[in-house]
C-alpha cells in the first residue's frame, strides 16, 4: 500500500514538473499568461497562485475550455 502511494505521489510530482516546464516554455515564446483556450489574459492573482496554469477559472470550471 505504501509503495502504491509513493508511485502515485511520484507520478503527480512528474506531472507538476511537466506543467512547470511547459510554463517556462510559454514564457520563452511569449505566450505565458494567456489562456490556451480563449487567448484571453489570465489574471495576475491566478498566475501568482498557480504559475503554471493555462486557463481562466471560468474555463476550468466548465466554461469555454470544456467544449
Amino acid at each position: 500500500v505504501e509503495r502504491e502511494r509513493d508511485l502515485v505521489l511520484s507520478a503527480e510530482a512528474r506531472h507538476e514538473i511537466e506543467e512547470i516546464d511547459a510554463a517556462l516554455e510559454r514564457i520563452r515564446v511569449g505566450d505565458y499568461g494567456y489562456s490556451i483556450h480563449s487567448g484571453l489574459p489570465i489574471p495576475r492573482e491566478r498566475l501568482e497562485a498557480l504559475p503554471w496554469t493555462t486557463e481562466l477559472v471560468t474555463e476550468r470550471a466548465g466554461g469555454l475550455g470544456s467544449r
